[in-house]
C-alpha cells in the first residue's frame, strides 16, 4: 500500500466518527476534536506509519492532518446550535475530498479546463459521495433533535429526507466547484467552510422569497450581452466569460437592474484601471496576467462574496443588512483593484504596511497615499450610486466606504506577509478582502 492510499483512508475512515454528534453535548463534541487535533499533530505517525510525504517526514507532522482536526473543531464551534450542519460538512471534506482524489487519480484522464490537477471524473466523485455522505449523516444527527422545535416563539416544520437529500448533494457541488479552483490553499479549509456556511444558509433562508425573482430571461439576455462585448474587448477569458455571466445573472436575479449596475461598475472600474498604461505595467513586470484578462479565478475570488450577499438578500428576512453587505463586498473589490493598479503608476513613494518602509512598485502589502485615496473615492462611487439605485441608504455610503478601506488594509497585511511566503495565492488574498469588507459593514449595521 503507498503512502499516499495510507493518507486517502486515514482522510476517510474518520468520517464514522460524524455518527456520535447525535449522542455528544457541545463540550463533548469539542473536547473530541480536540483528539482528533491532537492525533494529527503527535499520534497519526504512532498509529499510521509511512503516510507522510517526504517534506513532512522533516518536520515530524502533516499539516493537512493538523487541518483536519482544527477544521472539525471550527466545524463544531460554529455550528453547535445545529450539529447537523457541523456534520454535514465533516462529510463533505472527508468523503468528497478523499474519494475525489482517489478515482482521480485512477480514473481521471480528462483535465478540467481550468485546473489541469482535477479532473471530470474526480469532481463528480466529490459530488456523489460527499453528496450522500452528507445527507446520510446529517438525518442520522438530526434524529437527536425533537420532531418539533419552537424557535422564537415559531414552530418550526420538522426537516425531512428530501431536504438532507437536496442540501446535502447541493452544498457537495459547492465544495467541489470551491476545490477544482487553482487555489494556493489547502482543501482541508476551502471544502469544510463552503459547505458548512452553505448547509447553514439553507437554514435561515425564506424559500417564498425565490417568487419574486426577476425575469430570468431579461437577466440572461443582459449578462451574455455584456460578458460577449468584454470578451471581444478582451478584457475577460473564455473562462472568465462564462464565470462572470453566471455571477451576473445570479446578482440579476437576485438584487434586480440596480445590483447588476453595482457589479458593472465595479467590473469597468476595473478592468479600465488594469488596462491603464499597461505597457508601462508590462515593462515594470507588475501588470495584470495575461493581458489584463480576467479568468474564472478572478470571478470567483473577486464576485463571489458579493453574489452569496445577494443571494442571502432575496432569501433571508435580513435584505436591508445583506444588501448593504453586497455593496461593500464590491466597493471592498473595486477599492482593491483601483488602489492597486493605479497607485502602482501614480504612487509617488509606496511603503510596505507592516514596515512603513519605502518597496519597489509592485511589492506586495505596498500602498501609497495616492493609491489609496482613489481607492477610497472609488469606493465612495459605488456606495452613492447604490444610494442613487435605492439599495441602501444615505449614511449607509459611510459604512460601505469604511468597511472597504478596513478589508482593502487586511488585505495589504496578508500580502506583506503570508503572500510574499507564497503561503496562498492573490486570489484567497483577494478573497479574504472582500469577506472582510462585506463582514465589517453588518458589523457595523448592528453596532450603529
Amino acid at each position: 500500500m503507498t503512502s499516499e492510499t495510507k493518507r486517502k483512508i486515514e482522510h476517510i475512515v474518520p468520517v464514522v466518527f460524524v455518527l456520535l454528534l447525535r449522542y455528544l453535548n457541545t463540550w463533548q463534541a469539542l473536547l473530541f476534536a480536540f483528539v482528533g487535533i491532537m492525533y494529527g499533530l503527535f499520534l497519526s505517525r504512532m498509529f499510521v506509519k509511512g503516510a507522510f510525504r517526504e517534506h513532512e517526514q522533516e518536520k515530524g507532522f502533516s499539516f493537512g492532518k493538523l487541518i483536519y482536526g482544527i477544521m472539525v473543531f471550527i466545524l463544531i464551534l460554529l455550528f453547535y446550535k445545529k450539529m447537523y450542519v457541523a456534520g454535514g460538512a465533516w462529510a463533505i471534506m472527508s468523503l468528497g475530498d478523499g474519494c475525489s482524489n482517489i478515482f482521480g487519480k485512477t480514473y481521471g484522464k480528462r483535465k478540467l479546463p481550468w485546473n489541469s490537477e482535477k479532473s471530470w471524473v474526480g469532481s463528480a466523485a466529490f459530488v456523489f459521495f460527499g453528496g450522500l455522505g452528507a445527507a446520510i449523516l446529517m438525518w442520522w444527527v438530526n434524529l437527536s433533535q425533537s420532531p418539533v422545535q419552537i424557535i422564537q416563539g415559531q414552530v418550526q416544520t420538522p426537516l425531512t429526507w428530501s431536504y438532507f437529500l437536496i442540501c446535502g448533494f447541493l452544498a457537495a457541488l459547492a465544495a467541489a466547484g470551491v476545490e477544482s479552483l487553482p487555489l494556493k490553499i489547502n482543501d482541508n479549509i476551502t471544502v469544510p467552510l463552503t459547505a458548512g456556511l452553505f448547509l447553514y444558509a439553507t437554514t435561515i433562508i425564506t424559500w417564498e422569497h425565490v417568487g419574486n425573482a426577476h425575469s430570468i430571461i431579461a437577466a440572461s439576455g443582459i449578462n451574455i450581452s455584456f460578458g460577449l462585448l468584454a470578451y471581444y474587448l478582451k478584457t475577460v477569458s473564455k473562462s472568465g466569460l462564462i464565470g462572470g455571466v453566471v455571477v451576473g445573472i445570479i446578482i440579476y436575479l437576485c438584487l434586480g437592474i440596480g445590483g447588476f449596475l453595482i457589479l458593472f461598475t465595479f467590473f469597468a472600474l476595473g478592468s479600465w484601471s488594469s488596462k491603464h498604461k499597461y505597457k508601462w505595467k508590462a515593462s515594470h513586470g507588475v501588470a495584470q496576467e495575461n493581458k489584463g484578462r480576467r479568468s474564472v479565478k478572478h470571478a470567483v475570488a473577486k464576485g463571489g462574496v458579493g453574489l452569496v450577499m445577494a443571494v442571502m438578500a432575496m432569501l433571508t428576512d435580513m435584505p436591508e443588512i445583506f444588501t448593504i453587505a453586497f455593496v461593500a463586498a464590491f466597493a471592498t473589490a473595486t477599492f482593491d483593484t483601483v488602489s492597486s493598479e493605479l497607485g502602482q503608476i501614480y504612487g509617488k513613494r509606496p511603503i510596505l504596511i507592516t514596515t512603513m518602509k519605502t518597496v519597489p512598485v509592485g511589492t506586495d502589502g505596498a500602498i501609497s497615499v495616492e493609491g489609496t485615496i482613489m481607492g477610497v473615492l472609488s469606493a465612495a462611487l459605488v456606495g452613492a450610486e447604490a444610494y442613487f439605485l435605492h439599495l441602501i441608504s444615505l449614511p449607509s455610503i459611510i459604512i460601505v466606504v469604511a468597511a472597504a478601506f478596513v478589508g482593502t488594509t487586511i488585505e495589504s497585511v496578508l500580502g506583506a506577509t503570508i503572500e510574499r511566503r507564497e503561503w496562498v495565492s492573490n486570489e484567497v488574498i483577494n478573497f479574504i478582502n472582500i469577506s472582510t469588507g462585506a463582514g465589517v459593514s453588518m458589523l457595523l449595521v448592528k453596532i450603529l
